[in-house]
């Protein structure tokens, strides 16, 4: 006669435990923070010193990530002529002129960073949980104290992308810049949700592709959600930039990686 009432207090015990995960899980959600964290905003921290612990890029787990909820950074983006698409030996990078760059922005908490290029790593330079990506796009913005931010694009395999292409067509085959008669709308090349992202303190990822540091602090913001380009699209710059270009991954050194989605809450 006692089994009945050890099963039923199990069951009450199980139920009680499986209220208090959720209750759990809802007060984190409800407690994210509603703005962009301040300690790793670049804003008052000029580029040029080494930044040794916090060093990029970095693989993100997203099961440990710190949950915000925040409408940082703003993006001002449109349209730019391709007057400068530089062969760097390396990779592809599209330079922006001043006019450019005053006119594409983004703003961090109402800091202002001017976007001043942007430029390809074949394979991916961050990992998600342990993996990389095709390729990164990392778009460089530097603010009027000389702090920067960038903004990272994670490329995956899929259809092809017509922004991509038209940067593919005007790349020069050796190196060096050439300068066509084409704009390109830089938003054709973000993702269609950018609200959902990774944000951490971090470094530029050259010259150094080793664990040597370089230079730093700066803002990073990877979006969660990817953009694609095809195996064809690849193969045209593979054969561009026949070596691939990405840095180690860096050691997180107990930095926090944040990470800003719609349904936090």
């Amino acid at each position: 006669m006692k089994t009945p009432f050890k099963k039923i207090s199990l069951i009450l015990l199980i139920s009680s435990l499986l209220i208090s995960c959720t209750t759990t899980e809802s007060h984190n959600d409800t407690n994210a923070a509603t703005e962009f964290p301040e300690n790793i905003i670049s804003y008052e921290f000029p580029l040029g010193t080494t930044n040794l612990l916090g060093q990029t890029p970095i693989d993100v787990n997203t099961f440990t990530t710190t949950k915000i909820n925040t409408t940082d950074p703003v993006i001002h983006y449109g349209s730019i002529l391709l007057s400068s698409v530089e062969n760097t030996s390396e990779n592809l990078k599209i330079n922006l002129s001043a006019a450019e760059s005053t006119e594409n922005y983004i703003t961090i908490k109402g800091h202002k960073y001017e976007l001043q290029q942007f430029h390809f790593h074949r394979h991916s330079e961050h990992k998600i949980n342990g993996e990389y990506s095709t390729m990164e796009i990392h778009f460089v913005h530097k603010s009027s104290t000389g702090a920067y931010a960038v903004l990272g694009i994670l490329v995956k395999n899929g259809e092809v992308s017509p922004s991509l292409q038209v940067l593919f067509n005007a790349s020069p085959s050796h190196e060096g810049i050439n300068s066509v008669p084409n704009h390109l709308n830089i938003n054709t090349l973000l993702p269609q949700d950018i609200s959902s992202y990774y944000t951490y303190s971090g470094s530029l990822t050259t010259p150094n592709v080793d664990l040597t540091p370089n230079q730093g602090p700066l803002t990073w913001v990877l979006f969660k959600n990817t953009i694609s380009l095809s195996p064809g699209q690849l193969e045209d710059y593979s054969l561009k930039y026949e070596e691939e270009n990405f840095r180690v991954i860096q050691p997180l050194n107990n930095r926090t990686v944040y990470e800003n989605k719609k349904n936090n809450y």
